[in-house]
């Protein structure tokens, strides 16, 4: 597989990571520098890079005698991740800084509609979908709450990317569920948007962990 010049470590860090995801490195597998290297025609940095960035995600540990080891990615680790983005995102409703919700609250509505596009298009728009779910926490003004959701978004962006062909036929509904919850929170029902995204993000965790499942079946 090739690499561009730019920003090798993070390309490495998705293949390494959708890897682990599907299952190809399975728990307890050595990750190897030296043979991650020449499989992939690149220097060590970037891998060493790539797999501190893994450590800090949970998906691989480095114990004292140096040997980086494959974590297990499944169903709990989903859950554990969805139940994270749900706390965040709920409690970003209920501190909705108000001067940023007139000012900033349309630019939702213009990643439903790249969304919408893309769709159009054929195609799935994990970026607009993930700049939605930012743009709530964006809105808050809370740094540190922002920076915990940022934590997560790249795992996040990988999870929907390999499972994206499990997903398709209802990407329509995904759209809708979208714009029920910005239009809840831009009429200031807070209670109601709370619920809507809740339910959203819960029907997310469902369907990734099933689609996940599948994939490393596959793979076995």
């Amino acid at each position: 597989m090739k690499f561009e010049k730019r920003h090798i470590s993070e390309q490495v860090l998705i293949y390494l990571r959708k890897k682990i995801m599907l299952q190809e490195f399975k728990e307890g597998d050595h990750l190897k520098e030296s043979e991650l290297s020449e499989e992939l025609s690149i220097s060590r940095g970037p891998i060493r890079e790539a797999i501190s960035k893994l450590e800090a995600e949970g998906l691989v540990i480095t114990p004292s005698n140096g040997r980086t080891i494959v974590q297990k990615f499944g169903e709990k680790d989903i859950r554990n991740l969805y139940e994270s983005r749900i706390l965040l995102e709920i409690y970003a409703l209920t501190i909705q800084n108000s001067e940023k919700l007139d000012n900033e609250g349309e630019l939702l509505y213009q990643y439903i509609q790249e969304m919408e596009e893309s769709l159009t298009g054929g195609k799935q728009s994990v970026e607009a979908d993930l700049k939605f779910h930012q743009q709530l926490l964006m809105m808050t003004g809370n740094r540190t709450l922002i920076r915990l959701w940022n934590s997560l978004n790249e795992i996040i962006k990988t999870l929907i990317e390999v499972t994206s062909e499990f997903t398709a036929e209802r990407q329509n509904e995904i759209v809708l569920e979208h714009k029920v919850i910005a239009d809840a929170l831009l009429l200031n029902n807070i209670e109601q948007a709370q619920s809507l995204l809740r339910t959203h993000l819960e029907g997310a965790s469902d369907y990734y962990s099933k689609a996940v499942f599948e994939l490393q079946g596959e793979g076995e």
